[in-house]
């Protein structure tokens, strides 16, 4: 097998490996059991109230999107929404792995930002 043909199959299989797709932070598909923290919505609610990540440090949030109507998690400083920190990409009944910048110590307010009554608290802890 000369070089050509050797780098015509590395390409070859580099296309399927990224069309199957591992699900990377931020991609549909990925794997909720490699984030830090994870919620999960069904039935127009998140199954969660609280969540818990680290301060300081950038964290990963899976969402676990149960429902045919598209959701994301959206954090702000507070409830009343005047400083919005982070939006995640909308899906529909997928998983996505969101990668969020670092957080001071603190409470914090998410949603989904189509859904506003799908709240609940962060609390950075460390």
């Amino acid at each position: 097998m000369n070089r050509l043909q050797r780098s015509a199959i590395a390409i070859a299989l580099v296309s399927v490996l990224a069309a199957c797709g591992s699900g990377a932070a931020g991609e549909p598909g990925a794997d909720p059991s490699s984030a830090d923290v994870t919620v999960t919505s069904v039935d127009m609610a998140f199954d969660a109230s609280t969540l818990t990540a680290p301060a300081g440090e950038t964290f990963t949030l899976a969402l676990v999107n149960e429902d045919s109507m598209p959701h994301n998690v959206a954090i702000y400083t507070d409830e009343t929404k005047s400083e919005k920190l982070f939006e995640g990409e909308l899906v529909t009944d997928a998983t996505i792995v969101y990668e969020i910048p670092a957080l001071d110590a603190g409470e914090y307010f998410f949603e989904c930002s189509l859904h506003p009554e799908m709240t609940g608290a962060l609390v950075v802890e460390g």
